[in-house]
């Protein structure tokens, strides 16, 4: 029997304890690791979790919030004054430049920029106002996404639904063809009503697939607004979408819409930029000054001693050019308030026109889902039923079948579309209210 030396063995001993216990320590971390990755996120994400992920991880939404933050910033210090100016001069310079005290003289100056009261104030003022609308923007940018993020988780919803109603029809027409080909052996059919049943099986197989297509583009633009990389799919959970709701009147929307809308509330921000920049306009003609304190002394050091001197200088500025500069700048600062009045009224009227095609989406998407789920539904699969159990009796030709199948499909799909499109049209609705919050429901 073959042996290690005794120092061999040793070695080999502690190396397979080691590895065991590291085996061990990894078999008892393991689960708590996994444990811990599952609570960060849910086993399945819904609506509320992926629009949790786009206010987290979206970068043009993140990039909109720090250029928010970054403007919110400016407002101090355009209020703030400006840094006084100090200046140390000696004369003559001495050849050597280190021998301050042979030098005839020096002086020193302490200058202070000061401006005309309330410019300083309504610098501010701007640049507060254009943080507001900034901020605002950012918020319009949300809401933006929100409703993408919206649309196309309930068009993913709808896919699904569609799949789920197709793989219902291929079991039907599965069943038909079953049905042909009985009949065919019978000698009660022609054998072309199994080829057509079996060829619309083949058709519809292709609709799964396109449909299935369509739904991985819809997952892949969710991935993106969530900050998630495309090529993995998000783990959503499939729901069962309600269409029918209560609709609340129109006027409820656009009064909502005139006071929530970030967009709007932008426009009203800059609208008071460009009124404090009228305003600001208007004081150009004002003088500012420039406050200065001197002194002067011979062999110094620095004038502090042997007999230093001192001195208060006083300076403005002369509005001399008033017609060439400061009436031309106050004019422009009007056309400039002018164009963006002008802006918000337009956005206000586009921002009504929106809310009101939302609403008219709605209401008919909602009326036809009525329609559709009341007694239109219901009557297609009853004639599909009978229709089918008439043509195993031999009663009616296959043509019969395939257009009551035809029928029930369309009417079923029908009902799947409106549904969606309701929700569709509602958060479209929302968007031109401008819902900034992260959604409860489709």
């Amino acid at each position: 029997m073959f042996s290690l030396p005794h120092r061999c063995s040793a070695s080999a001993l502690w190396v397979l304890l080691l590895t065991t216990g590291v085996a061990c320590l990894a078999q008892a971390t393991e689960p708590a690791a996994i444990d811990s990755a599952a609570a960060l996120s849910p086993a399945v994400w819904r609506l509320p979790d992926l629009a949790q992920q786009l206010m987290t991880n979206n970068p043009q939404l993140l990039a909109a919030r720090h250029a928010a933050r970054a403007a919110r910033l400016g407002v101090q210090p355009a209020q703030a004054p400006d840094n006084p100016t100090i200046g140390i001069a000696q004369d003559p310079v001495h050849r050597n430049p280190l021998a301050w005290n042979t030098s005839e003289g020096a002086s020193w100056s302490v200058s202070q920029n000061l401006y005309w009261p309330g410019k300083k104030s309504l610098a501010g003022e701007i640049v507060s106002a254009q943080a507001s609308a900034t901020e605002a923007q950012a918020d319009s940018l949300q809401s933006q996404l929100l409703g993408q993020l919206r649309a196309a988780w309930l068009a993913w919803q709808s896919a699904q639904s569609q799949l789920q109603l197709t793989q219902t029809q291929l079991s039907r027409l599965e069943q038909i063809k079953q049905i042909t080909k009985v009949r065919y052996a019978q000698n009660a059919a022609a054998f072309a009503d199994y080829i057509n049943a079996q060829v619309t099986q083949e058709q519809m197989r292709t609709t799964l697939l396109t449909t299935q297509m369509q739904a991985d583009t819809l997952m892949a633009q969710m991935a993106a607004l969530v900050g998630r990389s495309s090529t993995h799919a998000l783990p959503l959970q499939v729901e069962i979408l309600q269409g029918r709701q209560e609709v609340p009147a129109l006027e409820t929307f656009r009064e909502e819409a005139l006071r929530r809308n970030p967009q709007l509330k932008a426009s009203e921000a800059s609208v008071r930029a460009a009124q404090r920049g009228v305003d600001l306009a208007a004081l150009s003609s004002r003088p500012d000054f420039n406050v200065s304190l001197t002194g002067h002394a011979a062999n110094p050091p620095w004038g502090l001693a042997h007999n230093p001197t001192y001195g208060v200088a006083v300076g403005m500025t002369l509005p001399l050019w008033y017609s060439q500069k400061e009436k031309l700048l106050l004019d422009q600062a009007k056309a400039q308030l002018a164009s963006i009045q002008d802006a918000e009224e337009s956005q206000k009227q586009q921002t009504l026109l929106a809310v009101n095609a939302a609403w008219l989406q709605w209401t008919q998407s909602l009326a036809q889902l009525r329609l559709v789920e009341g007694s239109l539904l219901a009557q297609a699969r009853t004639a599909y039923r009978l229709t089918l159990s008439n043509y195993s009796a031999g009663q009616v030709p296959y043509v019969d079948v395939l257009n009551a199948f035809n029928t029930e499909r369309s009417v079923e799909l029908t009902a799947v579309q409106a549904r969606s499109g309701a929700l569709t049209a509602r958060v479209a609705l929302d968007a031109a209210v401008g819902e900034t919050a992260i959604p409860a429901t489709p």
